[in-house]
């Protein structure tokens, strides 16, 4: 599947501020993968909160009942 640059700034418009350096982080992993022989990713093994704890579950039931949104369908949101 082809995506255009347009549709990744449009994505990185919706990210939320909390979440902007997790973003800039994978992003510069992507860019920088090319230069460099090893990639070396941090982990972050911090407790998940409840939020991201109720987040994950639900994830995981749209997952097994296929209720995933279409790629094309959010390109018309943004």
């Amino acid at each position: 599947m082809s995506i255009r640059k347009e549709d990744l700034h449009s994505l990185v418009d919706l990210v939320n501020e909390k979440d902007a350096k997790l973003v800039y982080d994978l992003i510069k992993v992507v860019i920088e993968k090319d230069h460099e022989k090893e990639i070396i990713v941090e982990a972050d093994n911090s407790p998940l909160t409840k939020q991201e704890k109720k987040l994950l579950k639900q994830i995981e039931s749209d997952i097994e009942n296929d209720d995933l949104i279409d790629w094309e369908d959010l390109r018309g949101l943004c």
